[in-house]
């Protein structure tokens, strides 16, 4: 992670879940797409040195890569669409990752996003999935404290970007080629402590918002 550059407004990656009034995402599946979303943004062609995304990503991923997570129905989702970016689909869930922007130039169609809200419904929340080889990443979200939806999903998106960055050469090779896939785990308190002392990738959190400096939200684990 890197300082952003004295007297520059910070940049940061938005992300912005579908979320229809009358048929709602799951919570875990808006935090599994929104991972997926950020690594093919991040794996798109457009982002390689001379694509049209290159240099606005580099800079991003030069300072501290914030991820802020709004949410859109109806009009205002298909205003996003047309905004450059990737969106990935997981059991009914939408997420656009956008091409990251300085926060004082955020579109004015993602700036009045809702950042916040009403939480969604959780049936199927795993509580335990084991990576099997070959198979998508697993992502652990922390269980204290608690992570709103936003904070939620930009943890999980964070923490596929760096299983990307941390992964080997061959696995991450099939990875890609299955398309990014990520399964979200919600594991008690004493199944997240063992967890974390054997994961390749742990998210400690700056505490720019909702939670403390140093806090670990999430891990990412793959075989």
């Amino acid at each position: 992670m890197h300082a952003d550059p004295e007297g520059q407004a910070p940049w940061a990656l938005q992300l912005v879940a579908r979320v229809e009034r009358g048929a709602p995402p799951t919570r875990t599946a808006v935090c599994e797409a929104a991972a997926v979303a950020v690594v093919r943004l991040l794996a798109d062609d457009r982002t390689r040195p001379g694509g049209e995304w290159a240099a606005p990503v580099r800079r991003w991923t030069d300072g501290r890569t914030r991820k802020h997570c709004r949410r859109a129905r109806g009009v205002a989702w298909e205003r996003v669409l047309a905004l450059p970016g990737v969106t990935a689909e997981v059991a009914g869930a939408e997420v656009r990752a956008l091409v990251p922007t300085a926060t004082d130039e955020i579109p004015p169609e993602v700036a009045r996003l809702q950042l916040s809200g009403s939480e969604l419904d959780d049936p199927d929340a795993r509580p335990a999935v084991d990576p099997v080889p070959g198979g998508p990443v697993v992502v652990s979200l922390c269980p204290e404290p608690f992570l709103p939806l936003g904070k939620a999903a930009a943890a999980c998106g964070h923490a596929a970007q760096l299983t990307a960055a941390r992964m080997p050469a061959q696995r991450l090779a099939a990875w890609t080629g299955a398309g990014f896939p990520v399964v979200v785990e919600h594991p008690p308190a004493p199944r997240w402590s063992r967890l974390r002392s054997t994961a390749p990738v742990e998210i400690v959190d700056a505490g720019f918002t909702v939670v403390a400096p140093g806090t670990s939200t999430a891990l990412a684990r793959w075989a």
